[in-house]
């Protein structure tokens, strides 16, 4: 199957692996090249000796193409030195604003390598084009975690329409009639998270697995309130705690930033610096006051993202969830997903065709 996206990246499908923290791998992203579509690593995840790390393992496990994405502006800045000094080809950013990405994408061009966007707004989708970036991830309503504003069907033909780059649809795309509708659009492939996730080479506690498979697409919930940016989560009992109380105690929130500052290996300036620069692009976050409240917000909402994601406690944590749960409903290998897509996306394709009078 042949797409702007899979000769672009030099792929045999055109899907990808969603940049997820905590989820994505090596293992999981080395599986999803093997299988023949776009693995890729979030970095945020790492410092930058394990980043490395994470790099240099991945290469061991596989020879396909595979990419890491990069938050601009959250954490650690030197991890864009680690990816565009490890050479990773195919680089994927988030976030950010021209005098962060512009210098990314002149780093990342200057040794032959590839830079996917991710949008949520046709503004945002020109802008990244004329900035440089090589291809779009158009992220839409359906979405796990930070998604659009927009539902698929409306957002991405605007975008298409828009730019003239590849355009990868995210947010909703688990199968092949996810994929081929996708391609109707004028998408040139899909960026798949949680159904990759869902997977037995992922690395995630049995209790996340089980809950992917039983969730239906009502079953999550998207706001502001779990960590200062609209999230789409699965609603358990800490999300709707959450979402009743609309506000974190002053000891939840340090207990909270000191885990988290640990385990994303940052300065307490660093993390302070992340929390205020996430809440204030994202949000429009104001004076002293409004930012306080942001950052302690952003610091127990990752915290309780760990607890679900890394401890499986699935009762006190918070899952990032996707409205594509709904066609999740077992948990095979990751070439068994990305082949039965992409048969089923040929087979529609195929039907429509034929279906097509002269």
């Amino acid at each position: 199957m042949k797409t702007r996206m899979t000769e672009l990246f030099g792929i045999r499908y055109p899907i990808m692996l969603a940049g997820m923290n905590w989820l994505t791998t090596p293992k999981l992203v080395a599986a999803v090249s093997n299988a023949g579509a776009l693995g890729v690593l979030a970095s945020a995840q790492y410092n930058t000796d394990t980043l490395r790390e994470a790099i240099r393992e991945i290469r061991k496990l596989t020879d396909k193409p595979f990419g890491v994405n990069l938050t601009l502006g959250i954490g650690d800045a030197s991890l864009i030195k680690v990816v565009t000094d490890e050479k990773v080809l195919i680089v994927n950013y988030s976030l950010g604003r021209p005098p962060e990405i512009t210098p990314l994408i002149q780093a990342v061009h200057a040794y032959g390598g590839k830079i996917i966007g991710t949008i949520a707004s046709v503004k945002h989708a020109q802008r990244s084009e004329r900035l440089g970036a090589d291809a779009l991830i158009i992220t839409d309503y359906e979405a796990a975690a930070h998604s659009g504003n927009i539902g698929a069907i409306v957002l991405i033909p605007q975008v298409i329409d828009a730019v003239k780059i590849p355009c990868i649809a995210a947010g909703g795309f688990a199968d092949g009639k996810g994929l081929s509708a996708a391609l109707a659009l004028g998408a040139d492939g899909i960026s798949m998270g949680t159904r990759l996730a869902a997977t037995k080479e992922a690395e995630v506690p049995d209790s996340i697995k089980e809950i992917w498979v039983k969730a239906t697409e009502e079953d999550t919930i998207i706001d502001p309130a779990f960590d200062g940016i609209n999230c789409r989560v699965w609603r358990n009992k800490a999300a709707e705690d959450i979402l009743n109380k609309k506000s974190f105690a002053l000891f939840d929130a340090i207990s909270a930033g000191m885990m988290m500052k640990k385990a994303l290996n940052l300065s307490w300036k660093q993390f302070i610096q992340t929390a205020f620069k996430m809440m204030g692009r994202e949000s429009g976050v104001g004076g002293g006051k409004k930012k306080l409240a942001a950052g302690m917000r952003f610091a127990v909402g990752s915290r309780l993202f760990y607890k679900a994601t890394i401890e499986g406690d699935v009762t006190n944590g918070i899952l990032v969830m996707g409205q594509t749960v709904g066609r999740i409903h077992d948990i095979p290998t990751v070439a068994e997903v990305i082949e039965r897509t992409v048969t089923e996306a040929k087979q529609i394709l195929a039907k429509m065709n034929s279906q097509i009078a002269d």
